[in-house]
């Protein structure tokens, strides 16, 4: 009887004990499951980012006139859960960017603008071939959120300087030095194109690369210190 009573008198004194251990165990176990759910959001939002880029590009490669805003539309309803917006207009530009949306959007042709004996160099006279043995831009479209190509600008980088048309085409990008790539994004090209690694043949002269990039940010990702800092998704054909 001594026994049971001592028995009571320890139970109930350890009452509320679990709860106090669960609450210990749950400051440690909380940061981890809030982490691992904005990483998995996160991933879904990658997956979605990767799927509209790809589209986005094979598109452009068939054709597909992006400085149109039905074919914006078309990627903006592609972009089902990025919340990717532009403002509307008619006839073709070659930007197109506003302050709302989630994404950003770029599509560029490239072109390699072979040495100065080549037949794009002495098409202009090889003394005229500024842009000779480099990446140049032959077009260039973009739309979205304008802003956010400063939070995670293009691959490439952007034509400035060069004399760009409605539909974003480069006028005389064998001659025309804001045409071509800075030389982070020649860097970047090379190692990617120009190169025999793995029986691949490096580009030549006139041929041309399409690049489709996108950037969304994904502010509703974030749970105390566990913040989304946005994806990036790229398609090259």
């Amino acid at each position: 009887m001594s026994c049971e009573r001592n028995g009571l008198i320890r139970k109930r004194g350890e009452k509320g004990q679990e709860i106090v251990e669960f609450g210990l165990v749950a400051l440690l176990f909380i940061p981890i499951i809030m982490g691992t759910f904005v990483t998995g959001m996160n991933l879904i939002v990658s997956i979605q980012a990767n799927n509209l880029v790809r589209n986005v590009g094979n598109l452009y490669i068939h054709g597909a006139d992006f400085s149109t805003y039905p074919y914006q539309q078309l990627a903006q309803r592609m972009s089902t859960g990025l919340n990717l917006q532009m403002p509307s207009f008619s006839g073709n530009l070659q930007s197109n960017t506003g302050s709302s949306g989630d994404g950003i959007v770029w599509v560029t042709q490239i072109m390699y603008v072979g040495a100065t004996t080549d037949p794009n160099c002495a098409s202009v006279g090889a003394g005229n071939c500024t842009n000779h043995d480099s990446f140049v831009f032959t077009q260039r479209v973009l739309f979205g959120n304008g802003s956010l190509a400063a939070v995670h600008p293009s691959l490439v980088g952007n034509p400035t300087g060069a004399t760009l048309s409605s539909m974003g085409s480069v006028s005389n990008p064998v001659t025309d030095s804001g045409a071509r790539l800075v030389t982070a994004a020649q860097t970047v090209m090379a190692n990617i194109w120009q190169t025999n690694a793995n029986g691949q043949q490096p580009l030549r002269d006139g041929q041309v690369v399409y690049l489709s990039e996108g950037y969304f940010q994904t502010p509703t990702l974030s749970l105390g210190n566990n913040s989304s800092k946005g994806v990036y998704a790229k398609s090259f054909f």
